[in-house]
């Protein structure tokens, strides 16, 4: 039974929002009351009791009272500065190259805690989950001398970094990536590094081996279960020497389901390669 699966990783962008204010400006100015004489007819009359009781034989007419604005226009305010917006979670990616061609990852994202990040270097990707701090710090042989590390959100938010790794052409290393539902392990006399951890909606998986000679015995094992006999196990083989990376398909048939518990074993994975590249 033959089986298709791709890997695909959203892209997005990041947007900052600006506040601005706004500004009532008010003017103030002073009145002065300008009053027109009433004219009196005759010899006024006498007061004939305290100040505030109506004159007696008068009843004066009412004028009209003219407002003068004399105060001058007040100055225009100034305009406001324009408000600043502090990144108060910036995400940072260093990165550093180690003497054995290791390249060591900090990751520091107060504000995406327990989120699940897809790390990329040399085509080959694996995914992890950041601590309830937001932060990530792994461990990853490199495969080639540019030593490029990428980082990728679930929202599209992607870091790069990058540390030259000078020593890479005295190595040789041997990598195998998988996704979830397929599994593979390498079988050597060296030690080898597991790499990617269940963290997205798409695992991804990762085993890498330095390997001592060129004809270091090495074979990749898949074990036979009931999730994924009688169909094909899907993965990519990286063979980096010299700093220059090799990439090649990996399908490995596997048999029906009574064989379950048992074995698929690839010898010499490294051979195929070079004959596969020299073609």
């Amino acid at each position: 039974m033959e089986r298709k699966r791709s890997l695909a990783i959203v892209g997005s962008s990041l947007f900052v929002v600006l506040a601005a204010g706004q500004y009532l400006q008010t003017s103030s100015a002073e009145s002065a009351v300008v009053a027109t004489p009433i004219p009196v007819a005759g010899p006024p009359p006498s007061l004939r009791i305290a100040a505030g009781t109506p004159l007696a034989g008068h009843e004066p007419d009412l004028l009209p009272v003219a407002l003068t604005d004399t105060a001058p226009p007040a100055p225009a305010a100034p305009e406001p500065e324009p408000a600043v917006v502090a990144e108060t979670c910036p995400v940072t990616l260093d990165l550093f190259a180690n003497a054995d061609a290791t390249l060591s990852l900090s990751l520091t994202a107060p504000c995406r805690p327990d989120e699940g990040v897809v790390v990329s270097h040399a085509s080959l990707s694996v995914t992890y989950r950041t601590t309830a701090t937001g932060a990530l710090f792994l461990d990853i042989p490199a495969l080639d001398a540019k030593g490029d590390i990428k980082v990728r959100f679930p929202d599209g938010t992607e870091l790069r970094a990058e540390s030259p790794v000078p020593d890479i052409g005295q190595f040789r290393r041997f990598a195998l990536q998988w996704i979830e539902g397929d599994s593979f392990t390498l079988v050597t006399d060296a030690p080898v590094q597991s790499l990617g951890e269940q963290a997205t909606v798409l695992p991804m998986y990762a085993q890498v081996v330095t390997l001592p000679a060129a004809d270091a015995p090495l074979a990749i094992e898949t074990a036979v279960t009931d999730t994924n006999c009688g169909r094909e196990a899907l993965g990519a083989a990286f063979y980096s020497e010299g700093g220059k990376v090799r990439i090649a398909d990996l399908s490995l048939a596997l048999p029906d389901c009574d064989a379950e518990g048992g074995f698929v074993v690839l010898n010499n994975p490294v051979t195929d390669m070079k004959l596969a590249a020299a073609q």
